[in-house]
C-alpha cells in the first residue's frame, strides 16, 4: 500500500466511511508497520499552520513517547498515538471515532483470573515476578495493563502477597470494601464479601490501606481492619505471621465470632455448617486449629466452648452444650 494510500485510509475511517475490512486491515497496519508512524509524523508537522507551533511540537513529542515505548505495549500506545494525531489529521471527530480508537475493547485481551474453590488454595507468580498465594474461596484478577504505570489486582477474599519491588510502579491490591497499595512489601488482604470486616495485615515494608474516605499508613506487626457497618478503619499492633498461617494449611482466629468461624470452616473444608443454638453465632475464640482436617478443628472448638457437633452426612450442626438431653 502507497504512503498516499495509508492517509486516504486513515482518513475514511476517521470519517466513518471506511468498510468494516478497510478498517481492520488499517488497524492491523497501525499496529504492525513502523512506515506508519513514519508517515503520521510527517503529516502531523504538517498539519494546521495556525497551531501554535509549541503545542505542535507539544503533541509531536508526545506521539513519539507513545510509539516508542516497550513493544508490549505497542497496542495501547497506538491507540493513544492516534487520539492525538486525529487533532490535527481532522479537525472534527465524530463520538464513534474517539469510542473506536480509545475505547474500542481489542480482541484476545481478557483479564487474567485465578479462583482458589471451597476448599482449595492456589499459588500465583505474577508478570513482575510477584508471588501471590491465594485462599479457599478467593479470586485473583488482574488485566493487560499490569505491570505498566501501576500493578493492579483484583481481589475477592483472601490473599497473601510478596511483592517485586519497583519504587516506578506502585502495587496495588484492589477490593470492594479497601485498597492496598505498595511498593515492594510482603502483607496479607482480608475481604471475603460475607465477612463483616476487612483488613490488611503487614508483614514487611509498609503499605498505604483506603477504604471510604479513610487512609492509614500501616509499619510491620500492624493490621488495617475496615468496619463495613461502622464505616470506619482502624489499625492496631498484632502478630503479622498468625496471619499467614493459613499458607500452611493452619488456621488462625483472632477474636472471631463463631458465626465468623463457621463461615471460615466452610469455605476451607467445603463443609456445610448449621447452628442448632443460636446462643453459639456471637460467642468468640481466639487461637490457632491445626491442620488435621474439619474434625479435629472441631474438637478442639468443642474443648474450650460450651459447644458440641454432629456430623449428618456432608453437614455439620453445632449445639450448645447447654441444650443436650440428660
Amino acid at each position: 500500500m502507497t504512503d498516499k494510500n495509508y492517509m486516504v485510509l486513515f482518513e475514511k475511517y476517521l470519517r466513518g466511511e471506511s468498510t468494516a475490512e478497510e478498517t481492520e486491515a488499517l488497524i492491523d497496519l497501525i499496529g504492525s508497520e513502523d512506515k506508519f508512524k513514519e508517515m503520521l509524523e510527517v503529516e502531523l508537522m504538517n498539519a494546521d499552520p495556525t497551531i501554535d507551533e509549541t503545542i505542535k511540537k507539544r503533541i509531536f513529542g508526545k506521539i513519539r513517547l507513545e510509539t516508542t515505548r516497550e513493544k508490549s505495549y505497542l497496542s495501547v500506545n497506538w491507540r493513544k498515538a492516534m487520539q492525538w494525531a486525529a487533532i490535527f489529521l481532522l479537525p472534527v471527530l465524530s463520538a464513534f471515532t474517539v469510542y473506536y480508537f480509545t475505547q474500542r475493547p481489542q480482541r484476545n485481551l481478557q483479564p487474567t483470573v485465578i479462583t482458589a474453590q471451597k476448599g482449595e488454595k492456589a499459588e500465583v507468580v505474577l508478570p513482575d515476578g510477584s508471588n501471590v498465594w491465594i485462599n479457599s474461596g478467593s479470586t485473583l484478577t488482574y488485566d493487560r495493563h499490569f505491570n505498566g504505570k501501576e500493578r493492579s489486582v483484583y481481589l475477592q477474599g483472601e490473599a497473601y502477597f510478596e511483592v517485586t519491588e519497583n519504587k516506578k510502579r506502585p502495587f496495588i491490591v484492589h477490593t470492594k470494601h479497601i485498597t492496598v497499595q505498595a511498593l515492594g512489601t510482603s502483607f496479607n488482604v482480608r475481604s471475603y464479601e460475607t465477612d463483616s470486616l476487612a483488613s490488611a495485615v503487614l508483614l514487611e515494608g509498609k503499605v498505604k490501606v483506603s477504604a471510604s474516605g479513610h487512609e492509614t499508613i500501616l509499619s510491620v506487626n500492624e493490621r488495617a481492619t475496615f468496619d463495613k457497618r461502622k464505616q470506619t478503619l482502624l489499625a492496631d499492633r498484632v502478630e503479622a505471621l498468625n496471619f499467614i498461617e493459613w499458607k500452611n494449611g493452619n488456621i488462625y482466629f483472632s477474636n472471631q465470632t463463631y458465626d465468623e468461624i463457621a463461615r471460615a470452616l466452610s469455605r476451607i473444608y467445603n463443609v456445610e455448617i448449621q447452628f442448632a443454638s443460636e446462643q453459639l453465632r456471637p460467642m468468640r475464640f481466639s487461637g490457632t486449629l491445626g491442620s488435621s482436617g474439619i474434625k479435629n478443628a472441631l474438637d478442639i472448638l468443642s474443648m474450650t466452648s460450651p459447644m458440641y457437633y454432629e456430623m449428618k452426612d456432608t453437614t455439620i450442626i453445632l449445639h450448645h452444650k447447654a441444650e443436650m438431653v440428660k
